[in-house]
């Protein structure tokens, strides 16, 4: 299986549990791996068969923009979840940052995975 990714994607969210966090938006920052077999794509050279990185882009901003989560586990697990339904990928790697939260640290965040990893590729 092949890995379609996507790195350093910046969206600002509502996301937080304090008061002020809830009043403004941050900006975080997403890294994705998503198993994908590109064969058919590259035979045929034609989108459909591909897996839409700017379509994939698109859906998180909007996913991020309209939900409104408190913590980092909920928005990444429920964006895991959309993201495997609406492109039916077999396997996601993502993970967030929240740049600026901890004083001591460059940024605080998360990685998951979900789905059936792809064989011979263990992290």
């Amino acid at each position: 299986m092949d890995k379609v990714f996507i790195r350093g994607l910046k969206v600002d969210a509502v996301i937080g549990v304090y008061d002020w966090e809830k009043q403004v938006r941050q900006p975080l920052i997403f890294d994705l791996e998503m198993a994908w077999d590109i064969r058919l794509a590259a035979a045929t050279d034609d989108l459909m068969h591909a897996l839409n990185y700017q379509a994939i882009t698109e859906f998180i901003e909007r996913f991020v923009r309209e939900q409104h989560f408190q913590l980092l586990e909920s928005l990444l697990e429920r964006l895991a979840e959309a993201l495997r339904k609406e492109f039916g990928m077999p396997w996601l790697g993502i993970q967030v940052e929240k740049p600026a939260v901890v004083p001591q640290a460059r940024a605080v965040g998360l990685y998951i995975e979900r789905g059936d990893q792809p064989a011979g590729d263990k992290r």
